[in-house]
């Protein structure tokens, strides 16, 4: 199972609200908000989605931390090995943080200097472009390359780079494209 910790406020649902159904299509997904818990999906149970304003004290071996644009900065801590961190560039109190614990983190965004880019966007379809090659939390190596998604819903280049992202450390195989509608 993939345990995501969404960092950030509780009141900024502009990620959970797309990464569920997005997910569910790849499994079952459980997720935990302090005023609520939900599971969507079939299949085995594959997500576990924890939205925590604040990043509670890590004793998990692996996960996957993603900063919201809303996090605020936290006292530092420390990051075990296992925790693979996601991030926009422009989340500076975020990337702050994650230097302190010298805690390596990827980049989702518009740019070449970007992990994970979207390289061209049109209605239903999107084009992204792996930058470098990334660790699954298994310690599979995703190697640098194009991946196609079908979007069907409205979204953000912002959510769609979640997403994916999540998708690919998640050690789901993007060789025939992602559906995230």
């Amino acid at each position: 199972m993939t345990d995501i910790l969404l960092c950030g406020k509780r009141s900024d649902h502009s990620l959970a609200k797309v990464l569920l159904p997005a997910l569910a299509r790849y499994g079952e997904v459980s997720y935990y908000h302090p005023e609520l818990f939900q599971k969507s999906g079939k299949g085995k149970e594959k997500f576990l989605i924890c939205d925590c304003e604040h990043i509670p004290q890590l004793q998990a071996e692996r996960g996957i931390l993603l900063f919201k644009n809303s996090f605020e900065a936290e006292e530092k801590l420390r990051i075990p090995p296992g925790f693979l961190c996601v991030l926009e560039p422009q989340n500076l109190k975020a990337a702050a943080l994650l230097q302190e614990a010298g805690a390596a983190a990827m980049t989702c965004g518009m740019s070449a200097k970007d992990t994970l880019s979207i390289s061209s966007l049109d209605y239903g379809a999107a084009a992204m472009s792996l930058q470098r090659s990334v660790p699954t939390l298994t310690g599979e190596i995703v190697e640098p390359g194009d991946i196609t998604v079908e979007v069907g819903d409205a979204l953000s280049p912002r959510q769609i780079l979640s997403i994916c992202m999540v998708l690919l450390l998640s050690g789901v195989d993007a060789s025939n494209g992602y559906r995230i509608s």
